[in-house]
Order: structure tokens, then sequence, then C-alpha cells
């Protein structure tokens, strides 16, 4: 099959509402999720047999970030079967019963552990790309069963763009994707436990609710500011106490003049939205300026990128930006 690339791109939950454990043990969400230009990159090339894996440094610049601001240098993901491309390149073989092998090399700069479905993407990818490699004729839907066995945000990883999301993330219903808008994203070097985030949540006395309705209401209409008014994440407050730090950072964003800050799924990424890319950019510089000055304590990693609205939004005006 020579070689096939695939773009994976990261994703942030607008809005993020948590329901009350299931019968099963999941929790049942309600959540908006918007695909961003922030992307990995990844390869794939037919083996005679079996999986193999590789993962590189990626480089924000040139796979969706317009600024990108290096404190802490990113970890990569295994290259075993712990990684989720390896388990979607391996239940995909399972279901279709391929002989054949793949080798995966993954560029990565989406940060790990980061609330940004770097990983569920990678397998996204990896499903979207072996099937049109090995001319498997599989639709969206077929994709979708092998998808949530991997992990919950793989299936909407596979659609891309904006969609609403139910179940347990295997519910994934597309919308109107807004314009291209400009967000700020910010890392700290930490790693938040998704599992340990949702029980932490299911002992709260009054579990904090979202309504995901309003902020789809607040897309159709494309109206910035109303998304900015009706970001909620019930997670947030969960993590922002396991991790105080967060807070300063948040309202370093907010004082910077993001007009909208949330965190992204169990965190630790926060995002926040700016009016276009010119003030994008001031912000940036704002916010970098503050991590430069703070010099102690834990400093995070800056991205300036794009929501992903529709083919040919992967280049900023005046070539900034790159594919």
């Amino acid at each position: 099959m020579g070689w096939i690339v695939e773009r994976a791109h990261a994703k942030i939950n607008l809005a993020l509402d948590v329901g009350p454990v299931r019968p099963d043990g999941y929790h049942g969400i309600h959540t908006i999720m918007q695909s961003l230009e922030l992307r990995d990159i990844v390869l794939l090339e037919e083996r005679p047999a079996g999986i193999s894996l590789e993962c590189l440094p990626g480089d924000p610049r040139k796979q969706g970030a317009g600024c990108f601001l290096e404190f802490d240098r990113e970890l990569l993901p295994p290259r075993d079967e712990r990684n989720l491309a390896w388990r979607a390149a391996e239940l995909l073989m399972q279901a279709a019963g391929i002989r054949r092998g793949v080798h995966i090399t993954i560029h990565k700069a989406i940060p790990l552990a980061a609330g940004l479905a770097g990983g569920s993407a990678d397998a996204a990818a990896v499903l979207r790309g072996l099937n049109r490699a090995w001319n498997l004729g599989m639709n969206q839907d077929e994709l979708a069963v092998i998808a949530v066995k991997v992990g919950a945000d793989v299936p909407f990883c596979l659609w891309e763009g904006t969609a609403e999301v139910t179940g347990i993330g295997e519910q994934v219903s597309s919308v109107p994707s807004p314009p291209p808008w400009p967000v700020l994203l910010l890392k700290l070097p930490v790693s938040v436990s998704t599992a340990a985030c949702y029980k932490a949540y299911d002992e709260l006395q009054s579990p904090p609710r979202v309504d995901a309705g309003k902020m789809l209401a607040a897309l159709t209409n494309q109206d910035l500011a109303r998304v900015a008014e009706c970001l909620g994440n019930s997670l947030e407050a969960v993590t922002l106490r396991k991790v105080p730090e967060l807070v300063f950072w948040r309202e370093a964003m907010e004082k910077a003049g993001c007009i909208g800050v949330l965190m992204s799924g169990s965190g630790p990424t926060l995002f926040g939205l700016v009016h276009d890319e010119e003030h994008g950019h001031h912000v940036f510089e704002r916010l970098a300026n503050t991590v430069k000055q703070e010099r102690k304590g834990l400093l995070p990693n800056l991205y300036l990128t794009r929501f992903l609205s529709g083919k040919g939004n992967d280049e900023f005006k005046g070539g900034a930006w790159n594919a």
C-alpha cells in the first residue's frame, strides 16, 4: 500500500455535562466536541505481519499551531499495545480478518494526557487509513463499532469537525461547524486520571450540571460571544481542586484577554477563546510574558491554534500557519 498519511486532530469540549452512573458502570455524557487544527501526523506502511509502532516528536508550528511556546518537553506515548493506535489496528484486523501487518509512525504535536484526545485521534486516523489502504469498504457506522471498543472519544475523532456526543461517547451527531475561530491552549506538565476525576465527581454532594443545548444554539447562530458565555464542564471544579495551579493560570488567561476560558475533558488543558487572529496573537504574547516572568512552579506549554472548520483552513493568513 506504500505510505498512507492521515491527520489526527485534537479536540476540545465546548460543553460537557456528566450524568449519573449508568447500570453498566459508565457515566452518560452530553457534550459538544470541536476539532482543532492542531494535529498529529500518522503514517501507515504495510509489513508482512504483525504491528509495530514508532512515536516521534512533531513540530506544532507545522502541525496546526500558529504560535507555540514550550517550557516542558512533552512526553511521547508508549510504542506497544498500550497505545490506542496499536489497539485500533489490532481490532480492525480482527474484525476484517486481515492477516497482513502494519507499521505505524506517529509524529506527535498534540500533548499527551491533556484532555485533547490525542491518543483517540491517532486511533481514529489508523482506522480511517487502514480502511482506505486495504480497501475494506467499511462505512462510518461500521468503523464506529470498532472505535468505541478502543476508547470513548474515538468515535467522534472518526467524524471530526463539530458534533453533539451522547451515551458514553458512541452516539455522535454532526452539527454545522463554526468559522475557524482562533483558540489558545494552555497545558500544564501534570497528568490527571480520568477515572479518579469521575470518582471525585461522584462524591460531590451537588455535582454541577451543564446545559449543552445552549451551546448548540450558540454554535448554530455562529455567535462567538454567546459561545463564550455557554462554555461549561461538569468535571472542571474537580480537576481545579486536584491541580490548584490551574486556578492561577485560568485567571491569567482571563487577564490576558481571553473572552471565555474552560478546561477540556478531564483536563488538565485549559482553552481560551479570542475574537480574531490579531486578538489571538496579542493574547498569546501577553500570556507568554506572564509565563516567562513567573519562572517558578509548574510552567505551561502554550499553543495558538484554530477550530477545524471544513477543508482548506490549515493555513493562517499570510502563511504564518503551516499545513
